[in-house]
This record gives structure tokens, sequence and C-alpha cells, in this order.
């Protein structure tokens, strides 16, 4: 009896809950003078004329691992003002299982990372999603709009990690690095960042958005996960269109293919085409989480100032550090002639899609940036070459550029740089979930470290901000000890 009175219960709250209305994840912009989380509004640290910028790819707990183990290896390294390179770090831009790193060390620095690893990377989120998803009030929950199965990753952040804290945290907090977390509008294609100049073209006010949602949505996995939906309140009076929109409608795609795209999708926002936004994991469009540092860097598209500051000669210098955490798992679909099964292929699409798609492989950035930087020094001499009064000023704008190509240094971070085969593959094979045994994540812990140090540009990087390792840094054979291929 007492059983059927429970099942009637929950029936009844399914049917009551059926009626309940979508959760909204983001406010309206009701307040134009409101502190917001800019660029220009977190003071700069002990290396003035250096940036520094990280990004972190996705790949669920392994990402989240690995991203936690080089910035503790940036910690080692010091400076001659005492402060680590880590605490230098002006730019964390991420995807999927890199966010949860970037979100809580944006807020908490380095002194979070030991909470980051007991509460999060240690526990067993599967788990306790899947506890959680099966408790009878969240399956009832679950049948009505009032929630959605994302919310099983946004609360369990938030139980572990985040504690319901907004982007209002990271105002108050009013230090770098200025935090950057992308996930990917699924019917664009496109990366979608959370910073307050993207929520503008939404008339959304980001400091109200819980870093958990955002954090989620940058790691909605598809299918397994529903996305994380934003409400666009265009038209509104409180923002106005960015400016920047109407100049590059007259770009030519074959010119600047990326900056016509994100044009398209921008005014598609800004107009009110689109009425709610539907974001999946950002690896749909960038799993190295690079595409918006390199846009600030060469556009002038957007509020942060970096581009004219390279100009003015207030960044002389560079550092990039890309840790990428994609998986590489051998599959038995290799040794078999059979054709794929339905559910076999769908993994396979999403998981190449995802573990494949990159904004470009970090020596493909590399050359990029360098070389955009140098076209850009090129297109202002030429200037300058005409006769007329900003002759001379020209001539320093593109020296200043031309001394930032020089002074980019890139630290990639890579299992594919383990020199090893049978190692390079265990930590290939490194399972895509929110639950790792405890030798992998060992092994995980010393590999970014070791991966950060053994790169041959490491040297350059400590001789451009001037600084000494603290201690001896982890080895790649050490790791691959922890980690037994097959282990």
């Amino acid at each position: 009896m007492k059983r059927l009175l429970a099942r009637f219960a929950v029936l009844s709250m399914v049917a009551v809950l059926a009626g309940c209305a979508y959760p909204v994840r983001n406010d309206a912009v009701v307040e134009t003078s409101r502190p917001a989380y800019e660029w220009k509004s977190l003071p700069p640290g002990q290396l003035p004329d250096t940036l520094v910028i990280v990004t972190m790819s996705g790949g669920g707990t392994r990402a989240t691992a690995l991203a936690m183990s080089v910035l503790r290896a940036m910690d080692k390294i010091k400076l001659a003002s005492g402060a680590s390179l880590a605490d230098e770090i002006d730019i964390v831009s991420s995807v999927s299982g890199g966010s949860v790193t970037a979100g809580y060390f944006a807020l908490y620095g380095t002194a979070g990372l030991q909470t980051l690893e007991t509460n999060f990377v240690r526990q067993d989120g599967m788990s306790a999603m899947i506890s959680e998803g099966l408790n009878p009030i969240n399956l009832a929950l679950l049948a009505s709009p009032s929630k959605e199965r994302i919310d099983l990753l946004v609360d369990y952040l938030d139980r572990q990690l985040f504690h319901d804290v907004t982007f209002e945290k990271l105002v108050e907090r009013r230090r770098r690095p200025y935090l950057i977390l992308n996930a990917a509008d699924m019917v664009e294609g496109t990366p979608f960042p959370f910073t307050q100049y993207t929520m503008d073209l939404l008339c959304s006010d980001l400091t109200k958005v819980k870093l958990s949602t955002a954090v989620a949505a940058s790691a909605a996995f598809p299918v397994a996960l529903s996305p994380i939906t934003l409400k666009n309140y265009r038209p509104c009076e409180a923002v106005a269109k960015p400016v920047w929109l109407r100049a590059a409608q007259q770009t030519s795609w074959y010119l600047d293919p990326p900056r016509v795209a994100w044009q398209r999708t921008a005014s598609a926002y800004a107009d009110g085409q689109k009425k709610f936004i539907h974001l999946l994991d950002g690896g749909i469009a960038d799993n190295l989480g690079v595409s918006e540092p390199y846009r600030l860097l060469t556009s002038d598209d957007v509020p942060v100032s970096l581009k004219q500051d390279i100009a003015a000669g207030k960044i002389k210098k560079i550092v990039f550090v890309m840790i990428n955490a994609r998986s590489f798992a051998g599959s038995a679909l290799d040794n078999s002639q059979a054709t794929p099964s339905a559910l076999a292929m769908l993994m396979a699409s999403m998981d190449s899609s995802i573990d494949r798609a990159t904004f470009s492989t970090s020596e493909r950035i590399r050359n990029l940036l360098i070389e955009r930087f140098r076209g850009m020094a090129d297109d202002i001499e030429r200037e300058a070459s005409k006769p007329g009064p900003m002759r001379d000023k020209l001539r320093e704008i593109g020296a200043n550029f031309r001394t930032v190509a020089g002074n980019t240094q890139f630290l990639a971070v890579d299992f594919d740089a383990i020199g090893d085969q049978r190692c390079r593959a265990a930590f290939h094979s490194i399972g895509t979930s929110w639950a790792l045994p405890g030798n992998q994540l060992d092994g995980l812990n010393i590999m970014g470290e070791a991966l950060l140090a053994q790169n041959p540009d490491f040297p350059k990087v400590l001789q451009a901000v001037n600084a000494r390792p603290g201690t001896a840094f982890a080895t790649v054979e050490q790791a691959c000890t922890v980690l037994k291929p097959g282990g």
C-alpha cells in the first residue's frame, strides 16, 4: 500500500510539474551602470608588458586533471617579484572539462587547486549524477520542462565546487585571469564565449549567470546531456547594437571568412532573429579554446583592447600555453569487417567531432598568429612609406607588431609529444568521463607538468619572463611509470 501511495505521489508530482516553464538561465540587462565583468576592470600583474594566455581543451575529468597539473607546474616558476607564473596568467580560455579547472582557478587561484582535486577530480561524478537522476523526485522533475538532463551536471558542479556563485563574484575579485568559458551554438556551429560583449548581443547580464551554468554549457556532451538554453532579450533599449557589426557586413568572405561567419551569427542575435540560443559542448566548434583569444589579439571587433595595446607598445611579449587533453583511443572497429551498428556510428561521429574538432593544431595557431602580426606590420609599414603627417607614428606601430611577432612564445602540452609509443597510447586511451581510476589521475597529475617542462621552448619562456623554476620538474618517464600501459 505504501509503495502504491508513493508511486501515486510521484505521478501526481509529474502531472503538476509538466505544466512548469523551462528554466530561465540568463537575465535581461536592466541597469546600464551595473558593474560588468570586463577585461578593462582587471588590473595588470607583475608583468605589465607580457601577456600570458592559457587555453584548456575538453576531455572530461582527463582534461580537468591535465589542466590542473599544468597550473601547478606554472606555480613552480618564480618571477623576480616573488610571484609565480601561474599568478600572472592574464587570460584563461577553456572548453568542456578544461572549463571546470578554468572556472575554479579564476575564482580562487592556485590556492583552490587542492580543493578542485579533492572535491571534483578525485570524485566519481558519473555515479553521483546517475544516482541523482534516478532519485524519484528528480525523475519526476526530469519528466517536466522545469528540469533538464544538463541540470544533473549543473547541480553536481554547484554541490562540489561552485555553490551557486555567479560571474559577479569575479567582478568582486577584481584580479586576473580574465575567464572565457566557451560553449558552441548548436544551430550555427560557432563558438559561444561567455563574455559580457557576447551577452550584450542578447541584451543579457553576464554577472547574473551562474558559473556552473556556463561550465555545464561548455561541457554539454551531445545527446547524453541536453543543451543549456539562453533567452535572447532583443530588441531592447538598454544595450545598443555593437558598431562593429555594420562594418563587418562589408567584409569580403574571401578575405576574412571567420569574421563574416561570426558577424552573421552575431547579427542574428542582435537583430532578435534567434529568440533562444541552444548551447552544447564547446568542442563541437573549437576543442582547444583558442578561437576567442586569437580574435582578441587580431580583431578590432571586441572591446578587449589587446590589439590596440600591441599597437601602442604596451604589450611587447606573449606567452601562449595550449593544453590539449584530446583522446585518441583505439577502436575494435578497426579489426572487424562487419558494418558498425547505428549506435557505434553515432558515438564515433560525436567523439571524433569533439576530439578532432579544433580551431587548428597548435603548430598552425603559432604560425597563424605570428604571420598575422607580421602581416599587420607589413600593411602598416606600407602606409608609412607614403607621404603624410602620420609616417613616423605608423612606423612605430608597425615596429611594435613586428616586436610582438618576434617575442611570442608557445608551449603546447599534448599527449602526442610523449615519445614512448606504449605510454602515449596509454594516456590517449584515458576515457572521456567524469570518473577516472586513481592511477590514471596520478599519471595525469605528473604528465601535465612534465610535458610543459620538456617543451623545447620552455627555456625561452623562462627567459622571456625573467623567471626560474622554484623546484625540479617531473619527467615524462616518471609519468609513464605511474600510468603503466593498459592500466
